[in-house]
Order: C-alpha cells, then structure tokens, then sequence
C-alpha cells in the first residue's frame, strides 16, 4: 500500500498527540504498578492497515521518536515496535473477520508479545528489567489494558486511512 501525503500527515498529528499523552498523562494512571504503552497499542493498529515492510517502518519511527524521551538503552523501543509492526502487519491478511472483537484481540496478543520482546531484548543485553515473575504480570496488564483501548483508538486509525470510494464507469 502506497501512503499519500493526506495518510501520512495525520499518521504524524496521531502518534504526535499519543506521544505527548504517553508522556504528559499516562505515567499518573497505573495499573497494578505498570504504566500503559500507548505508542506501541497505535502502532500494531496501524499496522493492521499496512503490509509487514510498512508496518515494521512505522513502528521504528515511532520507537525511535519513543527512544528520545524514555530511560532506556536506546533502540530497544525502536526495535521492539518495528517487530511489532511488522508482526501486525503479517497479521493483518490473515484476519477474515474485521469486527472490532477480533480486532482488539489481535492488538492485544501483539501488544503482550511486543512486551515480553522488549524484556528479552533487555535481558539479552544484561539488564534486569523485569524478573520472570513480573513478566507475567506486565504481559497481562498489556493485553488487559489494550482491549478497551483497542475499541478507544481504533476510530481514530480508521481516520488515518479512510476507505477509498468505489467508481463504476459504464
């Protein structure tokens, strides 16, 4: 799928504004300790709408703009969300249905792995995130968190991309 420039202005005014409530907003709401990954929940959504190359693109830009706020080895993010989008955007021709359920299961079982990668990827470099049992947890609280999130955000995807009209020339 080729972007146009209407797509990928309001792809930067979304992840501009999510980034900015991730950073500003989201850190005082917590669940059971851990906070919300936002971008990453955005960034398999709009995954869903592109093909594995884009998808993986869109997640390292996002990763990379992530990586400039957060404390944490540089590139981690950018790497965990380009798999991300990647895996979304694998998964996106093998969905049959488009109802929001599936949808939102689907982010959520991304958003959970995407989660479990990043504290591999910090594990294999020698830092000590996450213990096993934390991991758990944190994968959980993802996947938990990204359902309702899911049905929140999805509207605001389907903005980005709206569907092109049909003509039929006679």
């Amino acid at each position: 799928m080729t972007m146009a420039s209407r797509e990928i202005s309001r792809l930067i005014a979304i992840f501009a504004t999510i980034l900015l409530i991730q950073i500003a907003i989201v850190p005082h709401f917590r669940i059971s300790g851990y906070i919300i990954d936002l971008p990453l929940v955005v960034v398999v959504l709009v995954g869903l709408h592109l093909n594995p190359p884009n998808g993986a693109l869109i997640g390292f830009i996002v990763g990379f703009a992530v990586d400039l706020v957060v404390h944490t080895p540089f590139g981690m993010t950018a790497l965990t969300f380009s798999v991300a989008g990647y895996a979304a955007g694998s998964a996106s021709s093998q969905l049959t249905e488009r109802n929001i359920l599936t949808r939102a299961l689907t982010v959520a079982l991304l958003a959970a792995t995407a989660t479990s990668l990043f504290a591999a990827v910090a594990a294999l470099i020698g830092l000590e995130y996450v213990t096993r049992q934390e991991l758990g947890a944190i994968a959980l609280v993802t996947a938990a968190s990204t359902l309702p999130l899911t049905v929140l955000l999805a509207p605001l995807v389907r903005w980005a991309f709206p569907l092109e009209t049909v003509q039929i020339h006679e």
